[in-house]
């Protein structure tokens, strides 16, 4: 096959328009069109604006994206009314007993489990927030978890209560497992469902952030038996530190890395905040970075990488405190550690960040105007600095969607990189943007050095590669084939 078009090869040159021969799984020659296609007469020639390195999603939720797939899509809902509307649309189709799953909305407020009740009074309810950090249910859900007014919060969680104790059916951070823990359990078939259809929108890789304990088992069995549809790189939960070990297959899985949770979400007021909210309150830690000393060296000494979801001021302020804790006693903490998120930085800790790796995700900023706007303007000012992240020497960016938490849509993302829809956001450069998509999200990983390179187009480099047609991926190269995209 030769592959013709700008090509981004990342590999010190800048892009430029050339053809691409694949053999196989392989590249094995870039160079001048006219020159490939007079020493390759016969290859099929496949015309595109773009070729790339392969799309990667530095940031997602397989497991959870495949479960969302099934569920009530939420997305969009803003109203507590018009989500129990759909509720009782729901509740009509299904039997009594059975759950009714969704997620996606955004409330300004904590609803009652009383617009829920009245709408499904025979089905339990469970609906999760678009963040992820916050669910809504019913009383027969509650009652089906055994949550009751004699319940104590979790650590890193709080039942919502009203005036007489009684739960109000509103769950923030960790208190939604207490219900999470009595839906019908997932399984592997929901994991594949989600990597192939991320697969379907033209990634060819994904780092897989936060999934359960017992996701790593269906991990590790989709990759004995071949069935992964792109190359996961996969994180193991803090919770668990006798799997701490790192793994890597030629068949596409690479454990890399242990994510911690230093804090909520923005959309429901757990991000952790130097500067109180205007209603009150700071937000909360959940796996408090003060206090994680010990796990994180313990991360590193094992060769892991210790990452660290942190989304408001106080967390990114207290994530890089830890480091500096940790390099104080010789440990290579700035080299390793990588910051998801990192969505609210005070301008005294925008220096801090240099030499580290840094996830964030462009479509958060489309998704939290509504939220934004009951910040202060300090708060606001703080939020979204991609632009000066890039600026900061050694900084290294990777760009990923968060699903089920935002839609895994590329070119979206691309464009919000570059334009984020706020007032004095700082957006990125096309190439930088770009840069954060295809090629580091593979040299953080070491996959850049591999003996079949990935996240470059040279001879010798593996063929994983991402076609473009005006800005959106419109196929790509896997295992020897060309994928057109729906």
């Amino acid at each position: 096959m030769l592959l013709e078009g700008k090509v981004w090869t990342f590999d010190g040159e800048p892009p430029r328009t050339a053809a691409v021969r694949l053999e196989g799984e392989r590249v094995v020659a870039v160079g001048p069109i006219g020159e490939l296609r007079a020493r390759y007469p016969g290859a099929r020639r496949v015309r595109a604006e773009w070729i790339t390195p392969g799309l990667h999603d530095a940031h997602v939720h397989p497991l959870q994206w495949g479960l969302a797939l099934e569920a009530l899509d939420l997305r969009g809902e803003d109203d507590p009314a018009r989500v129990a509307e759909r509720v009782a649309q729901r509740a009509a189709d299904l039997p009594p007993g059975r759950w009714i799953l969704g997620g996606g909305y955004v409330f300004d407020g904590y609803p009652d489990r009383r617009w829920l009740d009245e709408v499904a009074p025979d089905h339990p309810v469970f609906l999760r927030s678009r963040d992820l950090h916050a669910a809504w249910a019913n009383r027969r859900a509650l009652r089906r978890a055994g949550v009751d007014r004699g319940t104590p919060d979790p650590q890193g969680g709080r039942i919502l209560r009203d005036g007489s104790g009684e739960p109000t059916g509103y769950l923030l951070e960790r208190a939604a497992g207490l219900v999470a823990e009595s839906l019908p359990p997932p399984g592997k078939d929901q994991l594949l469902a989600g990597l192939k259809d991320l697969a379907g929108r033209g990634f060819v890789a994904v780092h897989a952030m936060g999934e359960p304990r017992e996701a790593s088992g269906w991990i590790r069995e989709l990759d004995a038996a071949e069935a992964l549809p792109l190359r996961v790189a996969w994180t193991q939960p803090a919770a668990g530190p006798d799997a701490w070990e790192p793994a890597w297959s030629t068949r596409g899985l690479h454990v890399f890395g242990v994510k911690f949770f230093a804090d909520g979400a923005l959309t429901s007021r757990t991000a952790w905040m130097l500067e109180p909210y205007p209603e009150g309150g700071c937000g909360m830690p959940l796996d408090d970075p003060r206090e994680a000393d010990a796990a994180v060296a313990e991360v590193l000494r094992r060769g892991l990488t210790p990452v660290w979801h942190a989304i408001g001021t106080r967390a990114v302020h207290e994530v890089l405190n830890l480091i500096e804790r940790l390099e104080t006693r010789g440990l290579p903490a700035r080299t390793r550690f990588r910051i998801e998120h990192v969505q609210h930085v005070a301008d005294d800790d925008l220096p801090r960040l240099a030499g580290l790796v840094l996830s964030v995700q462009p479509q958060h900023a489309e998704d939290d105007r509504a939220a934004l706007d009951r910040l202060s303007p300090g708060q606001r000012r703080a939020a979204y600095r991609w632009g000066a992240f890039s600026a900061l020497p050694g900084v290294r960016l990777l760009l990923g969607s968060d699903a089920p938490v935002a839609e895994p849509d590329a070119a979206h993302a691309l464009r919000l990189a570059q334009r984020p829809p706020l007032p004095g956001a700082q957006g990125l450069g096309l190439e930088a943007a770009l840069t954060a998509y295809v090629h580091t999200p593979a040299a953080v990983l070491g996959w850049t050095q591999e003996a079949a390179p990935w996240g470059r187009v040279e001879p010798g480099a593996f063929a994983a590669l991402t076609l473009w047609e005006r800005g959106r991926p419109v196929a790509r190269v896997w295992r020897g084939g060309l994928e057109a995209l729906g």
